[in-house]
């Protein structure tokens, strides 16, 4: 398994997470996701994460 998919498998859980977080773990005040917060969370590059939380449109 290449370093990717094991961070795409990795992602799509932590994407799972983001999308059920009822009390704002990963979200700032204003309602953006906490990029740094999800990054040292998942331990994800936080340029990976930028990447593909804007193709899914979630930034």
């Amino acid at each position: 398994m290449s370093k990717r998919n094991g961070a795409l498998r990795a992602f799509k859980t932590l994407l799972k997470d983001v999308s059920n977080d009822e009390n704002g773990f990963y979200k700032h005040k204003n309602g953006k996701v906490n990029i740094a917060k999800l990054s040292r969370v998942s331990g994800l590059s936080r340029s990976f994460l930028k990447k593909e939380l804007y193709i899914r449109g979630l930034l």
